[in-house]
């Protein structure tokens, strides 16, 4: 009865994670085709004929001549809204002070205007053949693309701001997603714990009476290492202190099978009271330096420090490279980074920079969060 009822609770979450991960696509989808709608309708409104309808016009250009100046404008003006909903918001965002909001706007609108205006004077020169009157100065040009800018950053405003509220609620749905997959994988495996732990607490007792120290030490850090997996992990954030002791046992495990040819350092700089991260965030990298840094005939080495200042943290894992524990390309180049980066941009976004790469024989790993 219970098996089935697990099977059922199982198929049910399956089928609502796909039908999550299926809604998320098709939004991306249906955002790009709204872009490609949106301005391929003003595209085809304002576009001099016979590329469009022409609402757009000029009296003092030939109709070849307008069509190119509209061309080179929207364009620009692309340009413009694009950037600055992908470079300039994002900064305002992070801010998240108004002063910076205007400061931003006006830098933005001031360049594009003086740039474009600078294009039309040099395109009208060239444009205007000799003996043809009509020509504007630099300043009609700068009214008139003050207005037409100006506009385009207000659009760009909205949208950003529209978009970044919607982003909000997605990432509410991802992090819900990512929840729910954690879940379906514990059902999967599950086991009893209680039954688990009654286990290794008689393994314990056993290895104590037998005076084997290292394996009751050991069984003693497992108990804790699941504990914290099973009970504690399923918090956004725990306790650094939490996630510390928890890479300690980790190691401490670990170092079980290792001899005097390798080589752990674990160090941790600066006051960790008080500070919280999110479980299990830091050990994806212990476990690949111990998995591909770790040679049983060669010296080998583990280093990791971990360093806190006030709002700061950063995470540094060293380890040696061997050729046949060399970590293949689906582990940090690929699959298995953007795991990590897609949670990190989850639960820090614009709050956290992760680098790793090979440096010789060696591999470097360095994570820094910011709050």
């Amino acid at each position: 009865m219970a098996c089935s009822t697990i099977r059922l609770i199982r198929l049910r979450g399956e089928r609502r994670l796909h039908n999550m991960e299926r809604k998320s696509l098709r939004n991306r989808l249906l955002n790009v085709l709204g872009h490609v709608f949106f301005w391929g309708i003003l595209f085809i409104i304002f576009c001099p004929e016979p590329l469009g309808l022409g609402a757009f016009s000029l009296t003092i250009f030939e109709q070849e001549e307008t069509l190119w100046f509209f061309l080179y404008g929207f364009a620009i003006n692309l340009i413009l809204f694009y950037s600055f909903v992908g470079i300039g918001l994002p900064r305002v965002m992070l801010k998240k002070w108004f002063p910076w909001l205007i400061l931003i706007n006006l830098s933005w609108w001031a360049i594009v205007v003086l740039l474009e205006s600078l294009i039309d004077v040099q395109y009208a020169t060239w444009a205007l053949v000799d003996g043809q009157e009509g020509g504007r100065s630099f300043s009609e040009w700068v009214s008139t693309n003050l207005v037409v800018s100006g506009l385009i950053l207000l659009a760009a405003n909205f949208y950003g701001f529209t978009s970044a509220w919607f982003r909000d609620r997605q990432n509410q749905r991802d992090l819900e997603q990512e929840k729910l997959r954690a879940e379906l994988t514990a059902l999967k495996h599950q086991v009893n714990p209680h039954f688990l732990f009654n286990v290794l607490n008689s393994l314990y007792g056993l290895a104590f009476r037998n005076d084997d120290e290292p394996t009751a030490e050991g069984i003693a850090r497992l108990s804790q290492l699941m504990r914290y997996m099973l009970y504690e992990s399923n918090d956004r954030e725990v306790p650094l202190e939490r996630e510390i002791d928890y890479l300690k046992n980790y190691i401490s495990l670990q170092q079980l099978r290792l001899d005097e040819k390798t080589d752990v350092i674990f160090e941790v700089d600066g006051s960790v009271v008080g500070k919280s991260i999110a479980p299990m965030l830091l050990i994806p990298f212990v476990e690949n330096a111990f998995k591909y840094g770790i040679s049983t005939a060669k010296s080998s080495f583990v280093h990791i420090f971990l360093e806190t200042k006030e709002a700061f943290l950063r995470f540094e894992v060293k380890n040696s490279v061997h050729v046949i524990h060399s970590p293949p390309k689906e582990e940090y180049g690929g699959i298995g980074l953007k795991n990590v980066r897609k949670r990190l941009e989850l639960l820090y976004p614009d709050q956290y920079l992760l680098r790793a790469r090979p440096e010789g024989k060696m591999f470097w790993v360095e994570l820094t969060l910011t709050k």
